[in-house]
């Protein structure tokens, strides 16, 4: 096991760091970094759909695509990233709550009793103070999350729009009521001092004796992927061509969203949206049903060549037919 700190705060470089060294580095490891004022968006999401466009540009906060599924999320300096990386077998099975065991072991060490809990949240006394997300690059895992230290829960609440019936699911009134910061279980403490105790009690808990310096190539790889990619308008919002059929439901699995360009009967454009998780890219799954029939029956034909599971975790063959009804 090997322990990263990352100081830069730009969310960009930070993203694009991130997925360098999952792809680059071998063995078990955790990077640790924080970001200014960013929105980091789900890899499966619309990205207008999840933000509040004026209160971004008033407040310069910017919006960024991340690698993973999941929901959208608000970071600053009051928070802490995690990242856990580590070599997996192709038919791994891969558990949210086994890589998230040195966040909360870390935090109990910290006098700070929190739990797993539902898909992918760490809670304290009942209320989220982290959201985890996971993919798999290259035979690779990559496990990250970030953690509510004193991050300015009222910005939160203004710059995301969460899907209500998300909101209404967890019988809650907003997506501000949900969460908590983990300052209220460290009166007196600063952010810098709790990423050094982050910093110092998984470092106990690994083992090692000493942070590993992040490699200076893989720096330079960051910054031209963060030029090439997270800095973007295409990855960090995307196309937006026409689509004549929208259908959206909710499922144990995650919101999914199938969006199509229906024509002459033949579905021209799919795109398959939402918070849902998956090891691999939507994208080819878009691909494998772009240009077919909009029939059920043929497309439940088409996905008997695919593992749906692959792309979206935990759903259901008819669950996903359902949404082409």
């Amino acid at each position: 096991m090997k322990l990263y700190w990352n100081p830069v705060t730009d969310p960009a470089y930070n993203l694009a760091l991130e997925e360098c060294m999952t792809r680059s580095l071998r063995g078990p490891g955790i990077l640790l970094w924080r970001n200014h004022n960013a929105v980091i968006i789900g890899r499966n999401q619309n990205t207008l759909a999840e933000i509040n466009t004026e209160v971004l540009r008033d407040l310069n906060i910017h919006a960024v695509r991340r690698n993973t599924g999941g929901g959208t999320v608000y970071h600053d300096l009051g928070n802490l990233n995690y990242s856990c990386m580590a070599d997996v077998a192709e038919d791994a099975e891969i558990s949210f709550e086994v890589f998230a065991r040195p966040i909360l072991a870390a935090l109990e060490s910290l006098g700070v009793h929190c739990v797993f809990s539902g898909r992918n949240d760490i809670l304290y006394q009942d209320k989220k103070v982290s959201g985890t997300a996971k993919t798999v690059i290259n035979g690779r895992l990559l496990f990250h999350g970030t953690l509510l230290f004193d991050t300015d829960l009222s910005v939160l609440g203004k710059v995301l729009t969460p899907d209500p019936d998300k909101i209404q699911g967890k019988g809650i009134k907003s997506v501000r009521a949900r969460v908590a910061n983990l300052k209220e279980a460290l009166p007196g403490m600063t952010s810098d001092q709790f990423t050094e105790a982050m910093c110092q009690a998984l470092l106990q808990h690994s083992g090692i004796s000493a942070l590993t310096p992040i490699p200076e190539d893989l720096r330079k790889q960051a910054e031209r992927l963060a030029q090439e990619k997270y800095r973007t308008h295409e990855w960090n919002y995307g196309n937006s061509p026409f689509f004549s059929f929208r259908k959206k439901q909710r499922f144990a699995a995650g919101t999914v969203e199938v969006l199509l360009d229906v024509r002459r009967g033949n579905m021209e454009q799919v795109a398959i949206r939402g918070d849902f998780f998956g090891e691999s890219p939507v994208a080819d799954l878009e691909n494998v049903l772009r240009g077919m029939a909009h029939d059920p029956a043929l497309i439940r034909q088409r996905l008997e060549s695919v593992e749906l599971h692959q792309y979206i975790n935990g759903l259901s063959v008819d669950e996903f037919l359902s949404l082409f009804i």
